[in-house]
């Protein structure tokens, strides 16, 4: 079921509901389920797609984005303190070297930290 904090998740899944002929094609909550699930709805079904389906879709991948840039830097930080080398981490995540891989994670801090001051503005 779409969280209902999501009010994007919702509106798509009724979409999809809608334009379905069948009923075992429902997504599950995950925000990259439901985009594929519109997707492969406009691939098989040749379904028109409302403009307003198009912006919840974005504002969801915005969401999945968001998820993925925090498990990267748990991720990266939780190596770190477990001993592993900045080198190792930045050969392990593909990065060029170790001021890269700090670069990365800095990165991902202030884009997470400006996502969470902007999150609680708009509440």
């Amino acid at each position: 079921m779409p969280d209902p904090e999501r009010p994007e998740a919702a509106m798509l899944d009724e979409w999809l509901q809608a334009t379905s002929s069948s009923t075992n094609e429902a997504p599950r909550d995950d925000p990259t389920a439901i985009v594929r699930g519109v997707l492969n709805r406009l691939d098989n079904d040749g379904v028109e797609l409302p403009h307003h389906v198009v912006y919840a879709c974005v504002v969801l991948l915005s969401v999945a984005r968001t998820d993925l840039d925090r498990l990267e830097l748990g991720l990266m930080r939780a190596a770190s303190e477990h001993g592993n080398s900045w080198s190792w981490i930045a050969e392990t995540f593909g990065h060029r070297s170790k001021q890269a891989a700090h670069a990365r994670a800095s990165a991902l801090h202030r884009r997470l930290e400006y996502r969470t001051l902007d999150e609680e503005e708009n509440r």
